[in-house]
C-alpha cells in the first residue's frame, strides 16, 4: 500500500466502496486499491508557487525525476505531486497549511534517507535539503543549523573551532532525521548520541504555527524531539547543539577472511568490553554473493600505542588481510570512515542487544552471511554490530525518548539489490534476510532502532519507543490531533 497509509485500517464508504483511514481522514481507495487523493487545480498549483520564497517542482519540470527519488529507491513509487523546495521556516508554514487545507497528504524531507521511504508521499513532498546554513559560536560553544545541513556541512563548519557533535558516518544524511531518531557515530561512546547534544529547536507543528522547544519552553515536545522519530510532530526547521572539544584520534580498519569471523568477531567483542569510553567499534560481516568478509572499524580518543595495546588479543586470534592502525586528526579519521551505505535499492532490520553475545550467535552470523544469495548491487548482504554503552548508557532512560540506553551493541542486517534485478533475486534477498534475522534474533533484545525503520516490524511501537510511547502518543494527541503528520509507523 502507498506510504501515507498510516493504520492499515479498511472500513466500508456509505458507497460500499473500500476506504482506509489515511491522515486521520476516511479515504476511498480505487480499484487497484490506492487511495483516491484529493486533486488541487492548477489554480492552486500556481498560487502556492507564487507564495513561496523557495520553488514549487511539479511532474515534467526540471529537477523533479531527481528530486522526487528517496534514498531508499525501493520507495520510489508513487511520486509526489508536487515538491515543494523551502527557502525560509515561511516557506514551511505555507507548504504544510496549503496541504493541510486540501486534505492534501505530506512528507517533509530533509536528506530523504529514510530507510522504509517515510520522508516520500504521493501528495505534497516539503524538501528542506536547500535549507542546509550552519553557524557556530565560540562563546555560547554552541552549533545553530539549518534541518538539511549534512553531515559534510556541519563536520566542514566546526573544524576551525575544533569542537563537534556526535554526527553520522555517511556524509549526505541531514542533521534533523539523524537527531530526530536518536543518531549516533564514531564518538557516541565519548559524547553520546546526536539528541543528547541538542539544547533546543525550532519546529514548525500541524497548525502551522512555530513553536520553540527547550528545557524550559515546550518542554514535553522538547522531550519527544530527543529520540521520538522523524515526522510524527511536525518540521523542525532549526536545531541547536552543545559542542564537545575534540583531540586527535587514532583509527583502525581491518579485515579478514571469513573463515575467521567468529573468533575475531568475539575477540572484538571482548577488546570492547575491557576498552575505555574513549574507543568505538564497528563490526561486522558481509557478502557480496560470492565471498565473504569480516571487518573491523573503529577510533580511540588517545594514542595510537594505547589502541595498539588495545588490539593485540584480536590481531593475535587471527592475521588481518587488510590492516590500518594509525594516528590521525579527528578530520582526517572522519574522513576516512565516510561510506554511504546501502545504496539503490535495500532493507534494513535491527535488533539491540542488551547481553554479550555467546560464540552460538557468531555462529550463527557466519553461517547466514555465508548463504547470502546474492544481487546487482554491490554492497550485497551482510550484518554489523556498532558498539553502544559508555557515554550513551550514562543519559537516564527516561530524560529524552530514546530509551536505548542498556544496550551493548546495536545490531543491523541489511540485504540489498538494484532496479535490474529479477523478481525471484528480490524475494531471494528478503527471504535471506527473514531467516537470517530469525536465527540470530535470540540473541538480542526486542527493540529495534527507530532511524532503522523496518516496515515488517509488527510491535514497532514497543520496539522503537518502549516504555516511552504512551507520553509520545500523549504529546501527538496534543500537537497534532488530526493526524496531519502521518506515515505507516507514525505515532
Amino acid at each position: 500500500m502507498p506510504d501515507t497509509i498510516t493504520r492499515r485500517r479498511f472500513v466500508r464508504t456509505a458507497a460500499g466502496a473500500a476506504g482506509v483511514l489515511l491522515g486521520g481522514r476516511l479515504v476511498e481507495l480505487d480499484a487497484l486499491g490506492r487511495p483516491r487523493l484529493p486533486q488541487p487545480s492548477e489554480r492552486a498549483w500556481r498560487a502556492l508557487a507564487r507564495d513561496l520564497d523557495g520553488r514549487l517542482v511539479r511532474p515534467g519540470d526540471r529537477d523533479f525525476a531527481r528530486l522526487r527519488l528517496p534514498w531508499n529507491r525501493r520507495y520510489a513509487d508513487p511520486p509526489p505531486m508536487g515538491i515543494v523546495r523551502c527557502a525560509t521556516e515561511r516557506d514551511v508554514q505555507r507548504a504544510l497549511r496549503w496541504a493541510r487545507d486540501r486534505r492534501l497528504p505530506l512528507a517533509a524531507r530533509s536528506g530523504g534517507h529514510s530507510y522504509a521511504g517515510f520522508s516520500t508521499t504521493p501528495g505534497l513532498l516539503i524538501d528542506l535539503g536547500g535549507m542546509h546554513r550552519v553557524d557556530v559560536d565560540d562563546a555560547t560553544g554552541t552549533l545553530t543549523c539549518d534541518p538539511g545541513a549534512r553531515n559534510t556541512m556541519i563536520y566542514a563548519a566546526l573544524q576551525p573551532h575544533e569542537v563537534g557533535i556526535s554526527a553520522g558516518r555517511c556524509p549526505t544524511v541531514a542533521v534533523a532525521g539523524l537527531t530526530l531518531g536518536g543518531g549516533f557515530g564514531f564518538s557516541s561512546r565519548r559524547l553520546g548520541l546526536t539528541c543528547d547534544a541538542l539544547e533546543a529547536a525550532r519546529i514548525v507543528t500541524a497548525d502551522g504555527e512555530v513553536r520553540t522547544c527547550s528545557a524550559t519552553e515546550n518542554p514535553d515536545l522538547f522531550w519527544a524531539l530527543r529520540g521520538g522519530g522523524g515526522g510524527n510532530f511536525g518540521i523542525v526547521t532549526q536545531l541547536r547543539f552543545r559542542t564537545s572539544p575534540l583531540g586527535d584520534v587514532a583509527l583502525y580498519d581491518l579485515a579478514w577472511d571469513a573463515r575467521h569471523a567468529p573468533a575475531v568477531m568475539a575477540a572484538l567483542q571482548e577488546m570492547v568490553r575491557a576498552a575505555p569510553d574513549r574507543l568505538s567499534c564497528r563490526m561486522g560481516m558481509g557478502s557480496d554473493g560470492r565471498a565473504a568478509t569480516v571487518t573491523a572499524l573503529g577510533q580511540l580518543f588517545g594514542p595510537v600505542e594505547e589502541l595498539r595495546t588495545l588490539l593485540e588479543p584480536v590481531l593475535a586470534t587471527a592475521r588481518p588481510a587488510r590492516q590500518l592502525i594509525a594516528q590521525r586528526t579527528f578530520w582526517q579519521a572522519k574522513e576516512h570512515f565516510f561510506h554511504s551505505t546501502p545504496v539503490d535499492r535495500f532493507a534494513v532490520r535491527s535488533a539491540f542487544v542488551t547481553e554479550p553475545l555467546p560464540e552460538a550467535a557468531f555462529d550463527a552470523i557466519a553461517r547466514g552471511v555465508a548463504r547470502y544469495p546474492g544481487s546487482r548491487n554491490r554492497d550485497g548482504g551482510g550484518v554489523a554490530l556498532f558498539a553502544w554503552g559508555g557515554a550513551i548508557g550514562r543519559v537516564p532512560v527516561d530524560a529524552t525518548a530514546f530509551v536505548h540506553r542498556d544496550a551493548v551493541w546495536l545490531m543491523a542486517l541489511d540485504a540489498s539489490w538494484t532496479g535490474r534485478d529479477t523478481r525471484r533475486t528480490v524475494r531471494r534477498n528478503l527471504d535471506w534476510l527473514a531467516r537470517l534475522d530469525d536465527e540470530v534474533r535470540p540473541f538480542a533484545s526486542s527493540q529495534a532502532y527507530q532511524n532503522f525503520p523496518d516496515r515488517s516490524l509488527k510491535d514497532w511501537r514497543t520496539a522503537y519507543y518502549g516504555t516511552a510511547y504512551p507520553r509520545l502518543r500523549a504529546i501527538k494527541r496534543a500537537v497534532d490531533p488530526d493526524g496531519v503528520f502521518a506515515f505507516p509507523q507514525a505515532v
